[in-house]
């Protein structure tokens, strides 16, 4: 059996093991769950930290020849690939394969057991009957793999126990990692909701006013347009609140599909929506408050008992600038939109204070 150092260098390779890839994997669930379906850059990174951590782990060894050994080398690639996919693992493989002497019996032998879980696609239908069939696999071929060598006195005592404590590190780590991920999963959904209207889907209040106050605190310029659907109490009174919820429903459904990822909309209360703008350039700014009006104008709403029904939007369109309390920039957009309800709905009304717009650029190009 192996010795007292051997158990404690066993012990130092599952905490290194756990260590990594638990960090990496909640580092990089940071700002949304991570998966094998995830960012390009962020699946490369999870597999060079596996790949880096094999090289370590390579380190503590049971040499049997010049070429083939036993090291948990493997178990962060395994895992990477489970998780992150095919990339991960070959990212992690790619580090591995030219840090360890490249074309070795060693590297073969990890090539052949990638290769088959990449061919069984084991990361889309992942399962613990997967991971289980893995690790027996691996302790097979390892094992067989041994026993056709000639000439060496193979330590089958020590080799079974490496294989059991190996296929320990790989189950504890594996469920651990799989925690992480129903954790992570259930604490941006949780994140989502609370984030979200219950009915339209998008940004509710609470978040509203979360993005106003960051704007302040950063002092960024932006764009705001607050629409109202018009005559949405005639729709409530003369047709049902089924009816006034399915108007906010598709009204909510196209802002979603008309803002751009780095602008964002919400429903600010009732039938009001607010969207904010990167961009505060008083073109731009009419230009999309209008592109919204036409949207909602043109857009068919289907009720539940089959009838069909159009409705209209008015709009107000202020801007923020740094220095001003974002709470009277708001008020303006809001007096537009009074204004725009006065002229007849149905109408994008701006606020004189676009033509300060200059004033932001000018102190953003100014800003450290």
């Amino acid at each position: 059996m192996p010795d007292i150092f051997s158990l404690t260098s066993l012990y130092a390779d599952i905490c290194v093991t756990y260590a990594t890839l638990s960090i990496s994997f909640f580092v990089l669930s940071r700002s949304e769950p991570f998966t094998f379906k995830g960012s390009y850059w962020k699946r490369i990174v999870f597999g060079l930290v596996a790949g880096i951590t094999s090289l370590y782990l390579r380190g503590n060894q049971l040499a049997l020849t010049d070429s083939l050994y036993f090291s948990f080398e493997m178990l962060p690639m395994i895992l990477v690939t489970f998780f992150g996919g095919w990339l991960s693992g070959l990212c992690s493989y790619v580090v591995a394969f030219f840090f360890s002497g490249m074309f070795t019996l060693n590297n073969l032998f990890i090539a052949i057991i990638l290769g088959t879980l990449f061919l069984f696609r084991v990361w889309q239908r992942r399962k613990h009957r997967e991971l289980y069939i893995t690790i027996v696999l691996v302790g097979i071929f390892r094992l067989a793999l041994v026993s056709g060598l000639h000439g060496i006195k193979v330590p089958w005592t020590q080799l079974i126990f490496y294989q059991m404590v190996a296929a320990f590190c790989m189950i504890l780590c594996y469920h651990a990692l799989n925690y992480k991920e129903i954790y992570m999963s259930k604490v941006f959904t949780i994140r989502v909701k609370a984030a979200t209207d219950e009915l339209t889907q998008i940004n509710n209040r609470a978040s509203i006013d979360y993005w106003l106050a960051q704007r302040q605190i950063q002092r960024e310029a932006c764009g705001l347009i607050l629409l109202d659907i018009d005559n949405f109490k005639r729709v409530n009174d003369s047709l049902g609140h089924l009816a006034g919820d399915r108007v906010l429903i598709e009204v909510g459904r196209l802002l979603r599909h008309l803002t751009r990822n780095e602008d964002f909309a919400g429903r600010y209360g009732g039938e009001e929506f607010l969207v904010m703008t990167s961009a505060y350039d008083p073109p731009t700014l009419i230009s999309i408050a209008e592109r919204i009006r036409q949207e909602v104008e043109n857009c068919l709403i289907i009720l539940e008992d089959g009838r069909e029904l159009k409705v209209t939007v008015s709009l107000g369109i202020s801007l923020y600038l740094p220095g001003m309390i974002i709470r009277k920039s708001l008020k303006l957009a809001d007096l537009s939109l009074y204004e725009a309800k006065r002229q007849g709905k149905n109408r994008a009304v701006a606020s004189s204070i676009l033509t300060l717009a200059t004033l932001g650029s000018r102190r953003h190009s100014h800003k450290p």
